[in-house]
């Protein structure tokens, strides 16, 4: 199971847990309780949860069939590249067969990316992946609702500190809020203790998503 924002292994050092048999420091495995497997399965539960709370990425994302509708300009009524602006930024290189840029030609899907035409400012149309704006140029979508449809990936290439702790300690929460995991912490730690800890790990992560929030605005 692949991880990004943290690994099984940053939770055990967070949580601190302790093998029953010789009370050496644990490292999640297949006999452990939870498993390797299921801890990495909470990890990738954080990382969609982190996506989802600050609309972004810090791994690549596939968006499939993201429908965008086409207005006409109040101010004129023609213009020499129409923008469509997605909704994420960071966008990854279109790759022919996964990813596409689809304008509705009346009649049937027309795939740029794989139709042989061309991407560039003086062609068919030009990409700004670091805002995530497709201009259509040569090649312009018809005005119309849904009139062009994307297929991409998006999301920033290294994960910075702050999601890594997020995603650390999201991990970390799920494991000790559940009771049915056998986990030894370290001596001394009460109930009380757990729940004073992952009450302040959650206020530290709310703190972090809300600083990486993405601002959705509305095109007109």
């Amino acid at each position: 199971m692949v991880t990004v924002y943290t690994t099984a292994i940053k939770v055990a050092s967070l949580l601190r847990l302790i093998k029953q048999s010789d009370q050496t420091r644990l490292v999640f495995n297949t006999t452990t309780d939870p498993t390797l497997a299921e801890v990495e399965n909470f990890i990738n539960e954080a990382e969609d949860y982190i996506d989802r709370e600050t609309h972004h990425a810090w791994r690549a994302v596939q968006v499939t069939n993201e429908h965008y509708d086409v207005g006409v300009p109040y101010w004129r009524w023609y213009r020499r590249e129409i923008p469509v602006h997605l909704k994420h930024r960071k966008i990854r290189t279109f790759v022919s067969g996964t990813d596409k840029i689809e304008i509705w030609d009346g009649s049937s899907w027309v795939d740029l990316i794989s139709g042989g035409y061309t991407e560039g400012r003086s062609n068919d149309f030009w990409i700004d992946y670091e805002r995530g704006i497709i201009y259509f140029i040569n090649k312009k979508p018809l005005y119309q609702q849904s009139g062009v449809r994307v297929s991409y990936k998006y999301g920033d290439a290294s994960v910075p500190g702050d999601i890594q702790e997020a995603c650390t300690k999201l991990a970390a929460m799920k494991i000790l809020e559940n009771e049915d995991y056998k986990i030894v912490l370290p001596e001394g730690i009460s109930q009380y203790a757990i729940l004073s800890k992952v009450e302040s790990w959650k206020k530290d992560v709310d703190k972090f998503l809300a600083n990486r929030r993405e601002i959705l605005t509305a095109i007109i």
